[in-house]
């Protein structure tokens, strides 16, 4: 009997560090992906911060680009980007992409100018009343 007790407790003991090996396991994975998820929130605010800098860089000299809000913006770019030319432009710079960049962004144009459509009907509804 007494066997059996000591059987028992040695086996309790190692599925206690079983189990701390376990929650020592999920905290590693849960360090591993906080730490990619602030890797890409900080490539996201990169790419943010560098494409605020490309509209202000070849906004007109007569004009603060940052006195513009949101909804200003949103116009002024959507009706940029109807330009056929800047259509034409947005095509050659994907098609003289590397191959394999190519692939994988394609379809993120494809839904942005989808997307740059649906929101051109809706604000195109909303200006009717006379606005330029």
């Amino acid at each position: 009997m007494e066997q059996n007790t000591i059987a028992q407790e040695r086996l309790a003991a190692k599925e206690q560090r079983a189990l701390e090996k376990i929650k020592r396991a999920n905290a590693e994975l849960a360090k591993i992906r906080r730490e990619q998820r602030e890797q890409l929130r900080a490539e996201q605010s990169r790419h943010k911060y560098m494409m605020g800098g490309c509209v202000v860089k070849y906004f007109p000299d007569d004009y603060d680009a940052y006195d513009f809000n949101e909804q200003e913006m949103n116009r002024i770019i959507a009706c940029a980007f109807k330009n056929r030319d800047v259509q034409n432009m947005i095509k050659t710079v994907v098609k003289e992409r590397p191959a394999d960049e190519q692939e994988t962004n394609t379809s993120e144009v494809e839904i942005d100018t989808a997307e740059t459509e649906e929101n051109d009907i809706e604000e195109g509804e909303e200006n009717e009343g006379g606005e330029a």
